[in-house]
Order: C-alpha cells, then sequence, then structure tokens
C-alpha cells in the first residue's frame, strides 16, 4: 500500500472540471480530481480542510482522495494542497515560496 502512495504522490492532479484558483470566495468545499496527463478521466475527490488565510484572495486548502487504478478502493495522499494555475500543488512547496502565511483548518 505504501507504494501505491507515493507512486499517487508524485503525480499532478487537476481539479475537473479545469480551476485556476480556488480561494475563499469561492466554496468549492468538494471537487472531482483527475490526472493531468488524462484531465477527462476522474480519478478521485478533494476535500477542503481549510484555507491559507483570512483574505478573500487567500487560498482553500485540500485532502486528495485517490482512486486506486484496478482497485474499489481510495487512498488519501498524506499532503495537503492547494490549487494554483490550474493544478492541485503540494501547500508545504507552494507555502516555501509565497512567505510565512499560516494554514488554518476549519
Amino acid at each position: 500500500m505504501n507504494k501505491d502512495v507515493g507512486t499517487l504522490a508524485q503525480q499532478i492532479f487537476v481539479p475537473a472540471p479545469p480551476v485556476q484558483r480556488i480561494t475563499t470566495r469561492q466554496t468549492l468545499g468538494r471537487i472531482q480530481v483527475a490526472p493531468l496527463k488524462h484531465p477527462e478521466s476522474i480519478c478521485g475527490v478533494a476535500r477542503r480542510t481549510g484555507y491559507t488565510g483570512k483574505g478573500n484572495e487567500d487560498l482553500a486548502t485540500y485532502r486528495l482522495k485517490i482512486k486506486v487504478e484496478g482497485s474499489k478502493t481510495f487512498l488519501t495522499l498524506p499532503s495537503i494542497f492547494v490549487v494554483e494555475d490550474g493544478v492541485f500543488l503540494d501547500y508545504e512547496a507552494w507555502h516555501s515560496q509565497q512567505g510565512s502565511k499560516q494554514v488554518k483548518y476549519t
């Protein structure tokens, strides 16, 4: 199972339908997920866990649950993600490029 998580964590996922950015002004609590290479193939769901701040332009944070290929099970990826430039980005990597904002969980 750990091998599956590692393989999935290395993939790039996009929101379906395509969204460039998800901020606090949008109320997308749950959104479908697809791999970047095949954006028409829904493979999981993202659930909002909080926000990167309280401002209107701060981003929503998500946990990704991805269906394991050839199985009926889903795996929750260990990272928190934000949607920026149309893709799910690891929050920690995104945060290190942004400055000193703190994530707030709801």
